[in-house]
């Protein structure tokens, strides 16, 4: 009886032991776990790439309004003053100078020979026009010209308290601008591979261009500016300024005159400033190939607080008809 139960428990055991997956088992755990492992690198990939370019249009859209602002606190002020009316200082130079004269007319300021006396025909008393040199505008009053694919505005803004440490520099060579409350802004994309504004970051890799596309801004004391378009000096002009984002390639301006959007404006030959500035920007990725994204556009309206309607001057039809 005794070897019987031991018989039987060690077949039992033996049975036991026998007992496992059997390859086809096995077969279909691995290949469940490959397609779960599949799966689950899918999913983290795509989450990863969704993740990236939603970061990637993020970071975009806070550079686009970051830039949108800086051009709008620069529109914002820009400045053009009135015109200074002298017809009370022409009478009253033309009086006296017809009373010196010894002459019949006292106050008869249309006379040419009295106006010439009184030094009212003076050529630098004459209505200033913009002049344009080698493709450079230099407006004679303060104010705002443009097209459509460059921006140049005057502003009025105190100096900030660091610009005057330039003044105390002992290299006076080092001496690019000077402290000033007018200054002349210009915004406009540069190509790349151009003379033009050097990327500072280019230059840590010396296997890249140091001249890289992007929005420009320059900004110099109007003075200044005006000295270099007119002494010639357009080449250093043209590599003064700073490379705001390389991410733009292109920008486009329109100006509203209460009417029209128009695509060119001259604050000299209107007499004032646009009404509204509208900025188109179109921004790409640098690192990624043109080809392979799609550009994106972003669009601003800045409205200018010391702009006025131009009101045009109707003429007198009726000069010419006896009433």
């Amino acid at each position: 009886m005794i070897a019987s139960n031991l018989t039987k428990a060690t077949r039992f055991s033996r049975h036991r032991r026998r007992r496992g997956f059997t390859l086809l088992e096995l077969f279909l755990t691995l290949s469940m776990a490959v397609v779960l492992m599949t799966l689950v690198n899918a999913a983290f990939r795509f989450y990863a790439v969704d993740m990236d370019s939603s970061d990637m249009d993020m970071r975009r859209t806070m550079l686009a309004a970051a830039v949108m602002q800086m051009i709008e606190d620069d529109l914002r002020a820009s400045l053009h003053p009135e015109p200074l009316d002298t017809s009370a200082l022409e009478t009253l130079l033309a009086s006296t100078a017809a009373s010196a004269t010894g002459g019949g007319n006292t106050g008869d300021a249309g006379d040419p020979g009295a106006a010439e006396a009184a030094g009212m025909d003076d050529p630098a008393l004459e209505e200033e026009v913009t002049t344009t040199v080698s493709g450079v505008a230099v407006l004679q009053t303060p104010g705002l010209i443009g097209d459509q694919y460059q921006l140049q505005v005057d502003t009025s803004r105190l100096p900030r308290l660091e610009e005057y440490a330039v003044l105390m520099d002992v290299d006076p060579g080092n001496l690019a601008d000077l402290p000033s409350d007018l200054k002349t802004v210009t915004y406009y994309v540069q190509a790349a591979d151009s003379i033009g504004i050097e990327d500072p970051l280019a230059k840590l890799d010396a296997t890249t261009s140091t001249t890289a596309g992007g929005l420009v801004r320059r900004v110099l004391d109007r003075s200044a500016t005006t000295f270099a378009s007119t002494s010639g000096n357009l080449a250093a002009l043209g590599q003064t300024g700073e490379l705001l984002a390389p991410e733009v390639t292109g920008i486009e301006f329109s100006y509203w005159d209460g009417v029209t959007w128009q695509i060119e404006w001259n604050s000299d030959e209107l007499g004032e400033l646009p009404l509204a500035v509208k900025i188109q920007m179109v921004m790409v990725d640098p690192l990624v190939a043109v080809s392979e994204q799609e550009p994106r556009v972003f669009q601003h309206v800045v409205k200018l607080t010391m702009a006025k309607i131009i009101e045009e001057e109707e003429e007198d039809d009726l000069s010419g008809v006896g009433l």
